[in-house]
C-alpha cells in the first residue's frame, strides 16, 4: 500500500511561527539589558568620566613592563630640556643635530657601497646636500675629522647626481680615470673610485615626540 503524505503547514502559520520566536528574542534581550543597568547604575557626569579614566590609565600603566615606561620617562625628561613648544625633536646617541636633520660622521673605513649599508641599516641615508648652511654645516665638522668621507653623490654618464636623484649643479674635482664615480667630503669635494676606503655622512630626519 502507498504511504500517504502528510499535508503541509500552510505557509501564513510558518510565518507567524517566526515572529514569534523573533519576539520572544528581542524581550529576553531587553530584560538582560535592564538587569545589567540595575546592577551596574550609568554616572555620567564629567567629573566621574575624568576619574574613571585616569583610573583605567593607571590599570594599563600597571601592565606596560618597566623598562618601556623607563625609555618613555627618560624621553620626556630629555625633551623637558630642549622643547620649544608642543614637538620635541632630538638626534640618537653620537649623531649630530643640525635644521631638523641629524647626521652621523662614521670612524670605520670602507668603500662606498658599504657606508651605504651602514647607513640604510641606521634608518638613514648618505647625505645629499640641499643648501649652502647645510654644506657649511658638513665642512666644519668634517675639518676637524681626519679624512675623507663619502657623501650621497654619484656619477652616472657625464653628470652627477644625488641619492635624492637631484642633478649637481656646481663643479668637482675629478681625475681623469673612469673609476672615479663617488664623491667625498676632506678638505674640499673630489671625486674618487667607489672602492677606495673611506669614511662616511648618513643624514636621517630628527625623531619628533
Amino acid at each position: 500500500m502507498r504511504r500517504l503524505k502528510k499535508p503541509k503547514a500552510p505557509a501564513q502559520y510558518l510565518s507567524v511561527v517566526l515572529v514569534i520566536a523573533v519576539v520572544a528574542l528581542k524581550v529576553v534581550e531587553i530584560s538582560a539589558l535592564v538587569f545589567i543597568v540595575k546592577k551596574n547604575p550609568c554616572n555620567i557626569t564629567s567629573e566621574n568620566a575624568v576619574q574613571n579614566f585616569q583610573n583605567e590609565d593607571k590599570k594599563l600603566h600597571l601592565n606596560i613592563p618597566q623598562k618601556y615606561l623607563d625609555a618613555y620617562n627618560a624621553i620626556k625628561d630629555l625633551c623637558a630640556a630642549t622643547v620649544t613648544g608642543t614637538v620635541c625633536e632630538f638626534c640618537p646617541l653620537n649623531w649630530d643635530a643640525f635644521n631638523g636633520n641629524c647626521y652621523f660622521f662614521s670612524e670605520d673605513r670602507n668603500n662606498w657601497s658599504m657606508g651605504n649599508s651602514d647607513c640604510q641599516r641606521r634608518n638613514a641615508e648618505l647625505i645629499s646636500i640641499k643648501d649652502v648652511k647645510e654644506k657649511d654645516f658638513i665642512l666644519k665638522h668634517v675639518a676637524v675629522k681626519n679624512g675623507h668621507f663619502w657623501i650621497g653623490l654619484t656619477k652616472s654618464g657625464s653628470n652627477w647626481f644625488w641619492k635624492t636623484g637631484e642633478k649637481f649643479q656646481e663643479n668637482i674635482r675629478s681625475a681623469t680615470s673612469e673609476e672615479h664615480q663617488c664623491a667625498t667630503y676632506g678638505k674640499d669635494l673630489s671625486a674618487e673610485s667607489c672602492f677606495n676606503p673611506n669614511k662616511w655622512i648618513c643624514k636621517k630626519n630628527m625623531s619628533r615626540f
